[in-house]
């Protein structure tokens, strides 16, 4: 006769130790780190990518040079005219001397600032190469990221699984599922499960427990209500939006990227618009190439995440629950 997969599944919990929980929850804080780490690593990227390629194409220091040579043509145009108009030669004036360094200074800089260097790696970047290169370097920190959330929701779901509290079976059941059960309630006290639960949430980076029932809600006032639901939505958007940043702020730095090849180009001595080219379709060929499996991985890491909380909410609800139903009433 096969065994009943309840008898299976009550089974799991009998070689849990305080020992081994511990241990389980060690790994469960180094997933959430590891998952705030590479975070914000993806967010530091992203915002070095979205300045970088600001600065080059939208700042007012490149309008300011773009329009440089308009300026430059009305200088040389009326030293011509002062020139025809007097026989001697005089010497340029202190304050244009001035203007002209100054202006020589500041169009270094900003030529400069068009590379980025990454002093970790010892490399510097153009920003001509930021939609290639920087959704390369996207692309390898989103795996890594789906995987650290993937780890994260196994190992905290499994933990949470296996000393969970089991209510106990209504009706006419087996005699030996009933101890079982019953064991299982011994075996995870209420003090050990509140341990491991906050344990958790302590370490989480976008969720916290606010544990309200239904009698809860129906006698909480307005204010109260929309706090609630203020304080649930807005968690979950700043989540969303960091999962999600590298992917906007890529495809971002994309389309400037597409735009500078139709505007000016200020190393052009004539202010040329660079066109379509063969590495336009290059760049955005490896582009794609790099950007839907970033696009891909940030969405499944942001679901394994939504997905850990959702296990957290449900095991933190029945705690509460449980922690109720053992006070002594009076």
């Amino acid at each position: 006769m096969a065994t009943p997969k309840n008898i299976i599944h009550v089974d799991d919990w009998v070689a849990e130790t305080s020992d081994s929980i511990t241990a389980r929850l060690e790994g469960a804080k180094s997933s959430q780190a590891q998952i705030r780490r590479t975070l914000g690593i993806l967010a530091i990227v992203s915002m070095m990518m979205l300045i970088a390629s600001y600065n080059a194409y939208l700042s007012y220091d490149y309008n300011w040079i773009v329009e440089s040579r308009t300026r430059q043509l009305e200088v040389e145009k009326r030293r011509a005219e002062k020139a025809n108009s007097q026989a001697t030669t005089e010497p340029t004036p202190a304050t244009e001397r001035v203007a002209q360094v100054l202006t020589d200074q500041a169009l270094k800089d900003w030529a400069a600032s068009r590379t980025v260097l990454s002093s970790l790696i010892g490399i510097r970047l153009s920003i001509d190469d930021a939609p290639v290169l920087g959704s390369a370097v996207l692309c390898l920190f989103s795996l890594w990221l789906v995987l650290g959330a993937r780890r994260e929701n196994h190992t905290i779901s499994s933990l949470l699984h296996d000393t969970d509290t089991p209510p106990l079976p209504r009706g006419n059941r087996d005699p030996s599922v009933l101890q079982l059960t019953r064991n299982r309630r011994n075996t995870f006290s209420g003090g050990e499960r509140w341990r491991i639960f906050h344990t958790i949430i302590s370490n989480c980076l976008f969720f916290t427990f606010q544990s309200f029932d239904n009698r809860d809600l129906s006698n909480a006032n307005v204010a109260a209500r929309f706090k609630r639901w203020l304080n649930t939505v807005g968690l979950r958007l700043v989540r969303s939006f960091f999962f999600l940043f590298p992917v906007i702020a890529s495809f971002t730095v994309f389309c400037l990227d597409r735009w500078s090849y139709f505007v000016p180009d200020p190393f052009d001595p004539d202010f040329a618009t660079p066109g379509i080219g063969p590495f336009f379709w290059r760049s955005m060929a490896v582009f794609f190439l790099c950007w839907i499996p970033v696009t891909i991985c940030c969405w499944r890491a942001r679901s394994f995440s939504i997905s850990t909380e959702t296990v957290l909410r449900d095991y933190g609800n029945k705690l509460k629950a449980d922690l109720s139903s053992q006070q002594p009433s009076g």
